[in-house]
């Protein structure tokens, strides 16, 4: 039986010899293991394609939002607004640099941040917003929020884990906020293995960024002068060597997956006509990039045994994130929350499923997913 993981790194043919021809340099000692040209080059070119002056790589996307949160100054107690449908990671980066997570409710169909819920959680201590770019879809409300969080001097970063090559207006994620944050883990749009990626426009927080990427190195030097203190948060050439391969692709790759989510919305029609699922729908300004391909079951229906049957199929479906980020574990804790403390975005994240959606689903593959999906759901119906 063929199997359909829900996510898959994918690197072209013609791609591998390449990489290991470079790796073998490297490991013959001709070329450097770190802190070498490959990772200059990968952050010059990544920050060249999402248009932004300056990029810093890092060790993760955490470490990334990490040091976007240390670079605009984030102190103790001040408050960072951030939606509930995101990964532990975006919630954890705050907690670390010593600010206090205001959790916010997600809009219904885009499952991004609820801008309406964002205006209401403001208060006089709040430093930042952090906007997640759920499964790469850049919420319509972007430019308001841009537009509201600036006129009261609140710093908005963007966790653009999900969304590289994901546009709006043109515009491409990681370009719209004082602070971009990219992920480049094994099931994202483009991979490095591990790795994450800072972009910014700001000349003073990219020097900052990168000297705490490195130790707090002083990057107006050529000699080894600490003006900061900072981590090793740094990303390694085989890393970067990855990433090069990758970026090369990033359009092919956001044009392959947006050809298989046409697939997957042409055939759930009927099924939403028949009010048994909604898809998510977004304006025609705006580019998805499609790290998940996002359904909403409107039925009475137990996700749990879908997968089951969708898995005796070989076909994997997943539903990040499961619990929301404020009922997990550590930030009940922290925080006190519990179950009803945002009712609408708990109830919305009950209902939804992902299906599979990479560089390894073809066209014909993508057709026999939803097909087997939608037979699954209408035993539901019956």
């Amino acid at each position: 039986m063929t199997k359909y993981p829900i996510a898959v790194p994918y690197f072209p043919e013609r791609e591998i010899e390449g990489i290991l021809n470079k790796i073998r340099d490297i490991l013959k000692g001709d070329s450097f293991l770190s802190m070498g040209p490959y990772v200059e080059q990968f952050e010059k070119e990544f920050a060249k394609y999402i248009g932004t002056k300056y990029a810093t790589a890092t060790n993760s996307c955490t470490s990334a939002l990490e040091i976007a949160l240390r670079t605009i100054g984030l102190e103790e107690r001040d408050e960072v607004i951030l939606p509930v449908e995101t990964f532990i990671a975006t919630g954890s980066a705050v907690v670390r640099e010593g600010g206090k997570i205001i959790f916010a409710e997600i809009d219904s169909n885009t499952f991004c941040i609820s801008f309406e819920d964002l205006k209401n959680k403001v208060t006089s201590r709040t430093r930042v917003v952090i906007i997640v770019h759920m499964a790469g879809l850049i919420t319509p409300s972007i430019w308001e929020i841009k537009d509201f969080c600036k006129k009261r001097g609140i710093f908005l970063i963007e966790d653009a884990a999900h969304a590289h090559g994901a546009m709006i207006d043109g515009v491409k994620a990681g370009n719209i906020g004082d602070i971009g944050c990219f992920s480049f883990y094994p099931t994202k749009i483009i991979t490095s293995a591990e790795g994450g990626m800072l972009t910014t426009n700001d000349e003073e927080f990219y020097k900052k960024a990168k000297s705490f990427r490195n130790r707090g190195i002083d990057v107006d030097t050529n000699i080894e002068i600490f003006s900061e203190t900072g981590s090793n948060n740094r990303m390694s050439e085989l890393h970067a060597l990855l990433g090069l391969s990758q970026l090369k692709y990033v359009e092919e790759f956001v044009s392959h997956r947006n050809r298989i989510a046409k697939i997957y919305d042409s055939s759930l029609e009927e099924l939403e006509l028949a009010g048994i699922v909604n898809r998510i729908t977004y304006p025609l300004n705006t580019r998805h990039s499609y790290w998940r391909y996002v359904v909403k079951l409107l039925e009475k229906i137990d996700r749990k045994i879908v997968k089951q049957e969708m898995a005796k199929r070989g076909i994997d479906i997943d539903w990040p994130y499961d619990p929301p980020l404020h009922l997990q574990p550590v930030f009940k804790k922290l925080f006190g929350t519990k179950e009803g403390t945002l009712k609408r975005s708990e109830e919305v994240m009950k209902g939804h499923v992902c299906l599979p959606i990479h560089l390894k689903i073809s066209e014909e593959d993508a057709k026999y997913i939803v097909e087997d999906f939608k037979n699954i759901l209408r035993e539901f119906k019956r």
